[in-house]
């Protein structure tokens, strides 16, 4: 049966309104136009855009849109002039059990800037460079270390990116590093001496568009540092003695799948098998990726010339340094729906790592997306199989199998997820706020 636009063939492309389709001189510019049914979209002209009266409806009067065929989906394409309208959620939200406790942080820690959960206790960086550790059992607040990273005083933000000192830990507690977001300057410390075991430099290119690079993870029963050395490679490190356990190839002349990658943030999963690197690539679009990080631990340079399970995911244009979470060892869940960063709208993007597409942008097969939804924004969090999100609009439970919003819990925004504990944190000026995640589920 022939399309509205005359021609034997399969749509292709979002449903277009009658004035984009029938437009002959040059394409129109278009509205992105989400209907509340939904995730569907279509594009409209300026004529047919039609705001709603009340600015929280999803729907607006409808325009007359239908679909072409491929070659004159092409013929229309215009410039986006913008988004509107707001796509359905499925909202089964239900009263949200448990109550959020504030435990006070000592008057003498002062102003602390960032925590890290480790097994016996939260580990604190405060602004004058003191390391603390928080014993869970008595409360006691006791100095480990001391740090001497600080953002340097000339820094300029860079789009909206400001340096920033960041505490990670690892999970026995045993070793922390500061380092700099948006910087390129940091240091691994072990906490049962206060010695700088391991100084870290990244070559400063472009590292004010990402956070530093840096993550601890388990490895064959000893502690591993990962963080990057140079924009587009990642190094394993012993934390105890500085020495390289596994390098990531460069991959010069490009070929490579991973080679071009501004690394960000790293996401190992949580028994380690995976690790997935928030980068960016030019022109510049955001592209996460992910790799077996237990071959490259085990085998070193080696597993890279072999099939390492390297996975590039839909890249999003001018777009990066966004919510990811690990919701086990194969899925991930990223922030935003959308291809280019001003087409976003806030949702979640579930990830299968186990299970691959056709090959994308340069040879890599995408994992399925199996999950698609609206709703999600800010930061994401997981835990018993549940996706946590915490923005300013607030605190939300989301259901990743199905898209529903499972509740909502008013005046709490967590900060960091303490899995060892089961807890969200909001580190505020009043000390740190708690909530279990399991009180989702009871």
């Amino acid at each position: 049966m022939a399309l509205i636009c005359g021609h034997d063939a399969p749509a292709y492309g979002l449903p277009l309104c009658e004035h984009i389709r029938n437009a002959t001189a040059e394409p129109l510019d278009h509205y992105l136009h989400y209907t509340g049914r939904g995730l569907e979209r279509q594009r409209v002209c300026g004529i047919c855009r039609h705001e709603p009266a009340d600015e929280k409806a999803s729907t607006t009067e409808a325009a007359t849109v239908a679909a072409v065929c491929e070659d004159c989906f092409d013929a229309t394409e215009g410039s986006l002039l913008g988004v509107f309208g707001h796509p359905g959620t499925i909202d089964e939200s239900r009263p949200v059990r448990g109550i959020v406790e504030t435990t006070a942080l000592p008057d003498e820690a002062g102003k602390v800037l960032d925590i890290a959960p480790t097994n016996d206790g939260i580990v604190l960086l405060c602004e004058d460079g003191r390391i603390l550790r928080r014993h869970i059992e008595s409360g006691r607040c006791t100095e480990v270390a001391r740090s001497t990273i600080t953002v340097p005083a000339d820094a300029e933000p860079w789009c909206g990116r400001t340096q920033t000192l960041r505490l990670h830990a690892s999970r026995d507690g045993a070793f922390a590093a500061v380092v700099i977001d948006y910087g390129r300057t940091g240091e691994v410390i072990d906490l049962s001496t206060g010695a700088v075991t391991l100084p870290l430099e990244n070559d400063g290119y472009h590292s004010d568009t990402v956070p530093f690079s840096l993550a601890f993870t388990e490895h064959a029963g000893r502690v591993v540092v990962l963080h990057r050395r140079q924009w587009s490679l990642i190094e394993a490190t012993d934390p105890a003695t500085g020495a390289q356990v596994a390098c990531m190839p460069t991959g010069d002349d490009g070929s490579a799948p991973w080679a071009g990658h501004f690394h960000g943030a790293l996401y190992p999963s949580p028994a380690g098998s995976r690790c997935a690197s928030d980068a960016w690539v030019w022109h510049p679009s955001g592209r996460p990726v992910a790799w077996n990080l237990d071959q490259w631990l085990t085998e070193g340079e080696r597993a890279w010339t072999e099939d390492i399970d390297w996975a590039g995911l839909p890249g999003c244009a001018y777009y990066w340094d966004r919510s990811l979470v690990r919701l086990d060892e194969d899925r991930l869940v990223l922030e935003g729906l959308g291809d280019v960063e001003e087409e976003l709208v806030p949702g979640a993007r579930v990830f299968d790592l186990g299970r691959r597409g056709p090959d994308g942008p340069g040879g890599s097969a995408e994992p399925v997306e199996t999950v698609t939804f609206a709703g999600p924004r800010g930061r994401f969090f997981a835990a018993d199989g549940l996706l946590f999100s915490s923005s300013e609009s607030g605190f939300e439970i989301w259901n990743p199998a199905t898209g529903a919003r499972l509740g909502t819990l008013a005046g709490f925004r967590p900060t960091h997820h303490d899995p060892i504990r089961g807890e969200l944190i909001e580190l505020s000026a009043i000390g740190l706020r708690r909530w279990r995640t399991a009180d989702a589920t009871a």
